[in-house]
């Protein structure tokens, strides 16, 4: 039983981690992770497909 619970609750992080990647990819930001603070940053990506300067 402990294994089950463990199994889903490894489970549920991924898909977690899966869902706020696909949601901050659909709104066109990026996200950083630090391990050594272990932090995690969300901001606005930057578009480098258009030149910025015409």
């Amino acid at each position: 039983m402990d294994f089950i619970k463990t199994l889903v609750i490894i489970l549920a992080f991924f898909l977690g981690l899966a869902l706020l990647v696909h949601i901050c990819s659909k709104h066109k930001y990026s996200l950083k992770y630090s391990s050594k603070d272990r932090k995690i940053e969300i901001y606005p990506s930057q578009d480098k497909s258009h030149p910025s300067h015409r």
